[in-house]
C-alpha cells in the first residue's frame, strides 16, 4: 500500500504543477499510465533480461531509444545464438518495446523485418517445450515433516524463513491452484482464518492475470482432516513464526539478519532457487520441478478425485475450460486409466 500511495502522490504531483489544458500535461499523464500498461511481475521478467540490450547498445555505439530495426535484428540475433532460448528473445524484444512505448516513441520491434526473424529462429531452432512435474501430496507430506522435524522446535518456530516461506507458498500454490505472482504479491490482511462453519482460510489474490476487471479473486482453503499436511494448521503455525505484529509479505525477501522483510517479497528466481534447494534435499530430481509445479499437482488431484473442468477453472480463476485442463499431468498411470475407459 506504501508503494501505491508514493506512486498516487508522484502521479498528483505531475497533475498538479503542469496542470492546465495542454498537450504537455496531456503527454505527462499518458507516460506514467503507460508505465502503468504491465504486471509488476512482467515488469520483473522484463527488468531481468532489458540489461542486455543496454549493455548492447553501449558496446556497439547505438543509441538505445533511437536504434533502428537492423541493430535491433544484431542484439536478438546473437543472444539467439548464445543462448539458443526462443522465449528469452521473446521477452527481451517485449521488454524493449515496452520502454519505447512508455517513452511513446515508435519501436524498432514492429519493423516487419523483427516478424521474418522470429520466423527464422522458430525454424532453425524448434523448441520442445519439457512439462514440470506435478507437486503430489507425497512431496507435500516430506516438506511438512521436513519443516517440522524436532530441531526446529514446536511448530516449526525455529526453522528459517527461507523454509517456511518455500513450504507455506508451494503448499498454497497447491490448495488455491494460485499462479506464484498471485501468492508472492499476498500480505497478512489478504489471508484470513474463518472457524466457522469449518476451519478455513479466506485469501484475496488482487491484480492477478486472469483478474482482468480488477475485481480481486477470492479463494477459499479449507482444513485438511489429515492434520499432518493441513494448509489451514500450516498457516496458523506461520502467522505464529512471522509474530503478532507482523503485517507485511507472506513470502518476504530476507533482511541481512535473516529475518522477514515485511516491505518486500522475494523475486521469482529467488523463490525458484528456494524450492530446487528443498526438491533435491527431499531427494527428488529438481530439474523435474518448476513455479508451476504446485498448480499442476493441486489441479491434477483435483481432477483425479472428480473435478470436473468447469470445476477447476472456477478452482483456478482461468478464463477457459481449455486452460485449465493443461495444468492436469497426464502421467503413465493417468494414461493407462484413461485408455481403460475404451476397454470397459
Amino acid at each position: 500500500m506504501a508503494n501505491q500511495s508514493s506512486e498516487a502522490d508522484s502521479f498528483s504531483l505531475i497533475i498538479e504543477t503542469n496542470y492546465e489544458p495542454s498537450l504537455s500535461a496531456g503527454a505527462d499523464a499518458a507516460r506514467y499510465y503507460l508505465s502503468k500498461s504491465v504486471k509488476d511481475s512482467t515488469k520483473q521478467q522484463y527488468t531481468r533480461v532489458y540489461d542486455i540490450w543496454t549493455d548492447f547498445c553501449k558496446k556497439n555505439g547505438v543509441p538505445e531509444f533511437g536504434a533502428d530495426h537492423e541493430q535491433l535484428a544484431a542484439c536478438l540475433s546473437l543472444v539467439m545464438l548464445e543462448d539458443g532460448s526462443y522465449s528469452k528473445v521473446v521477452t527481451l524484444s517485449a521488454a524493449i518495446a515496452h520502454e519505447y512505448r512508455t517513452r511513446m516513441l515508435q519501436s524498432p520491434t514492429t519493423h516487419e523485418t523483427i516478424s521474418l526473424l522470429f520466423r527464422g529462429f522458430r525454424n532453425e531452432h524448434p523448441q520442445t517445450r519439457v512439462t514440470k512435474s506435478p507437486i503430489t501430496k507425497e512431496i507435500l507430506s516430506k516438506m511438512y515433516s521436513h519443516l517440522f522435524r524436532p530441531e526446529h522446535g514446536r511448530d516449526g518456530l525455529r526453522a528459517s524463513v527461507v523454509l517456511w516461506r518455500t513450504v507455506w507458498r508451494i503448499s498454497l500454490e497447491y490448495y488455491t491452484l494460485g499462479r506464484f505472482s498471485d501468492i508472492a504479491k499476498l500480505q497478512k490482511k489478504d489471508v484470513v482464518y474463518k472457524p466457522t462453519p469449518s476451519p478455513h482460510l479466506k485469501i484475496l489474490f488482487k491484480g492477478g492475470k486472469n483478474d482482468q476487471y480488477s475485481e480481486g479473486s477470492e479463494r477459499i482453503v479449507a482444513s485438511n482432516p489429515d492434520d499432518k499436511i493441513c494448509p489451514v494448521k500450516l498457516t496458523i503455525n506461520y502467522f505464529q513464526f512471522l509474530g503478532p505484529i507482523y503485517s507485511g509479505y507472506l513470502v518476504p525477501s530476507c533482511t541481512p539478519k535473516n529475518t522477514p522483510n515485511p516491505n518486500k517479497a522475494v523475486s521469482y528466481s529467488g523463490a525458484l532457487c528456494d524450492m530446487k534447494k528443498l526438491m533435491s534435499t527431499l531427494g527428488y530430481d529438481a530439474k523435474l520441478y518448476g513455479e508451476h509445479s504446485g498448480k499442476r499437482g493441486g489441479a491434477t488431484t483435483a481432477a483425479a478425485n472428480g473435478a470436473t473442468d468447469k470445476q477447476l477453472k472456477r478452482l483456478g480463476g482461468w478464463r477457459s475450460d481449455t486452460m485449465a485442463a493443461k495444468y492436469v499431468d497426464l502421467s503413465i498411470n493417468s494414461r493407462i486409466s484413461m485408455s481403460q475407459l475404451l476397454q470397459k
